[in-house]
């Protein structure tokens, strides 16, 4: 009679848990979630867990569960099934979310012809098109050739370049870790030769360039301001368009300074590329 009695009160509390974070148990899990998990009458199974790096709970008895992207009663309802599987007659399983994760805000970055040029911020899991960030780096000035803007786009182990319009690709939806480098005006009279340093340095950007001078990498980035403190100086790149073909090489910086190796020098439009270090 006690027994039932409990399962009555509980059932009650569970409708009432129930009701009140009917709209946070819709949400899917992620990465970094305070999740409590109630097991009745099983106190030493019930507690406060965090969803780790791996996407997994990790429960008494249970071990270790898959939980990101999953709704909270779904967690539920494969625990309940793994407990009665194997330790628990019956069991009955309440999985609410205690506190969401924070998501590091998203960056784009925007440079070349306009009026502010840096990092955009934008919320995590929100939307920046092409013309919104431009226009928070502060819009187009003078110089800004509207018709040739460069998309730079980390995609796996490559570096994609795509070319933009402000006016046809405005609604163009921009990604984390995007750098959009407006370009200027090409005035006949004086050509502007620039290379471009992007990525984990202090001062991103184009650099103009004398073609009939040379310009090292090392050189390039000291320009650029130098490496930013997550950088991974080892594994620097750098893109050359030939023909219809673009080289790519690669550079352990560090090694070159220590070693006073012999310069790699830049030619016009080479793009250099620092990414962020691993650790």
């Amino acid at each position: 009679m006690v027994g039932a009695f409990q399962r009555i009160i509980f059932a009650l509390s569970t409708l009432s848990l129930l009701s009140s974070t009917a709209s946070a148990e819709s949400v899917l899990l992620k990465e970094a979630d305070i999740v409590s998990v109630t097991v009745f009458d099983e106190e030493s199974l019930s507690g406060v867990f965090t969803i780790g790096p791996e996407g997994t709970l990790v429960l008494p008895l249970l071990g270790s569960l898959p939980a990101i992207g999953r709704a909270a009663d779904e967690l539920a309802g494969d625990i309940e099934a793994r407990l009665e599987a194997d330790y628990i007659r019956d069991a009955q399983v309440v999985v609410s979310l205690s506190k969401a994760s924070e998501l590091p805000p998203q960056l784009v970055t925007v440079i070349g012809q306009v009026a502010a040029p840096g990092r955009v911020p934008f919320e995590a899991e929100a939307s920046m098109d092409l013309f919104t960030a431009v226009a928070s780096a502060g819009g187009l000035v003078e110089r800004s050739n509207r018709s040739n803007l460069e998309l730079k786009r980390r995609e796996g182990d490559d570096l994609k370049t795509y070319r933009l319009s402000i006016d046809s690709d405005r609604n163009f939806s921009l990604q984390d870790g995007d750098t959009v480098i407006v370009h200027a005006i090409e005035e006949i009279e004086e050509k502007v030769e620039t290379i471009t340093v992007i990525g984990e340095v202090k001062d991103p950007g184009a650099i103009q360039i004398d073609p009939e001078e040379p310009f090292d990498l090392i050189t390039a980035i000291a320009v650029a301001g130098g490496f930013t403190t997550i950088a991974r100086p080892t594994k620097v790149v750098v893109r050359r368009r030939d023909g219809n073909s673009v080289k790519t090489f690669e550079f352990n910086v560090l090694k070159m300074q220590k070693d006073q190796s012999a310069p790699f020098f830049l030619l016009p439009n080479d793009t250099v590329f620092v990414p962020e270090s691993i650790f």
